[in-house]
């Protein structure tokens, strides 16, 4: 399909939006080091724009930062004697590679291999649910603030008695493009395949999947605005916080189980804001809400939340260290998984373990509220592709790459799952 002049629109603004600026890393080495970095969070005056947030001595922060900022964040770390790397010098150059995806849109390039703004997604779900209308259905979980519908398509395989659904949605952070079109390369495989391949249709036979490609449908279309150069990088929803002139809270620290814990923030004009209280946000609440049907009707046998970037298979709990009950289930169930990813043909490595523990400690996540509050035991959270070369500007042609390992790990969850 051919661009329309919207997105003509986001791609010539594109091309000077980022002139100049970089991502820098800084590796904390103590309690001091990370004080600061996390003091500089509240200079707005920078306009930092943390793609990973100090949390903890030895772990990666990411910043992305304009020309001008650059130079004066260089002349602080310096007088700090805190070193850093440049992990992205040109910025700008990291968008044109990405946006080769969105220009190829209309060629004879697959769907699957380019980065789509929400109309399209939508069009090619339900073009999906058409035209594979024995096992698909296409349905919407509620309205988002702005009046879109969540979307979600249920996959469903060989009828069972009280046969069982794992849920699965991405995009839940607008700005990791990745994450739904990885989402919407599983679901053209699982559809083409069920049937024809014996790993898709042991899978779907064993049970059914619900697949919500966008979960934050506002901050996701507020990233293809090309009204500014920030909104590319936008995280969070898009309700305005009364008395504040920030805008949006973070929809995985808005979960109602263990709110307001540390790893959120309570102040709105923050990237992790986790909002006046647990599920302020309608579109987690649409999503709970459906899961909790779900579950209280016995139906639900797992859930997954997918993000970018870091490369990371995660499993409860994020808000506390201490081990969850199922501890030694999930951890043979992600070993397995992220063995399937590694073994998929790129060789990918991700790293598996309660959040809390091999990043850092965060509250009212998706994950945690699904597992404490809906009992529902295979309760993960991934981090796709990559380390941080690209970050949240993974080129285009590493969509269908990072979607081939990452369902060949959900198939082998599916397999190692004790139902």
């Amino acid at each position: 399909m051919a661009p329309s002049l919207f997105y003509l629109a986001f791609l010539s603004l594109a091309v000077t939006a980022f002139a100049g600026e970089k991502l820098i890393r800084i590796m904390p080495g103590n309690s001091n080091e990370l004080e600061f970095l996390s003091s500089l969070e509240g200079k707005e005056e920078l306009e930092l724009d943390f793609w990973k947030a100090p949390h903890k001595v030895g772990l990666a922060v990411d910043i992305h930062v304009t020309e001008d900022a650059y130079k004066i964040l260089a002349i602080m770390l310096k007088e700090q004697n805190i070193q850093f790397q440049i992990v992205i010098f040109d910025v700008e150059k990291m968008v044109d590679e990405e946006r080769d995806g969105v220009q190829a849109r209309g060629s004879s390039a697959s769907f699957y291999s380019n980065y789509h703004p929400l109309e399209e997604i939508v069009q090619e779900l339900r073009n999906l649910a058409s035209e594979y209308s024995q096992i698909a259905e296409v349905f919407s979980v509620g309205r988002s603030y702005e009046g879109r519908d969540q979307l979600a398509i249920k996959l469903k395989g060989k009828f069972a008695p009280n046969k069982k659904v794992f849920f699965m949605n991405c995009g839940i952070h607008a700005r990791e493009w990745v994450s739904p079109a990885t989402c919407m390369y599983m679901i053209k495989q699982i559809v083409s395949k069920y049937g024809k391949d014996p790993s898709v249709t042991a899978m779907l036979d064993k049970m059914d999947f619900v697949i919500m490609p966008v979960l934050n449908v506002d901050g996701y279309v507020f990233t293809w605005n090309p009204s500014s150069r920030r909104n590319r990088m936008w995280r969070k929803t898009r309700k305005p916080n009364r008395g504040s002139r920030c805008v949006g809270t973070d929809p995985n620290r808005n979960w109602d189980y263990g709110w307001g814990r540390p790893g959120a923030s309570s102040n709105p004009c923050s990237d992790a804001y986790r909002g006046t209280h647990a599920f302020s946000e309608v579109e987690v609440r649409n999503v709970a809400n459906y899961l909790k049907s779900l579950s209280e009707r016995g139906q639900i046998a797992g859930y997954m939340d997918i993000h970018a970037y870091s490369q990371l298979w995660m499993t409860p709990w994020g808000y506390t260290k201490q081990p969850s009950r199922d501890h030694n289930e999930l951890m043979r169930v992600s070993r397995y998984a992220v063995g399937a990813i590694r073994s998929a043909g790129s060789g990918t490595s991700y790293r598996y373990g309660p959040s809390s523990v091999i990043i850092y400690k965060n509250s009212g996540g998706s994950k945690d509220y699904t597992y404490g509050a809906l009992n529902i035991k295979y309760s993960f959270a991934l981090e796709l592709r990559d380390r941080g070369r690209y970050g949240f500007l993974l080129p285009a042609n590493q969509i269908v790459p990072t979607g081939m390992e990452t369902f060949e790990g959900i198939k082998e969850m599916a397999r190692q799952m004790r139902l």
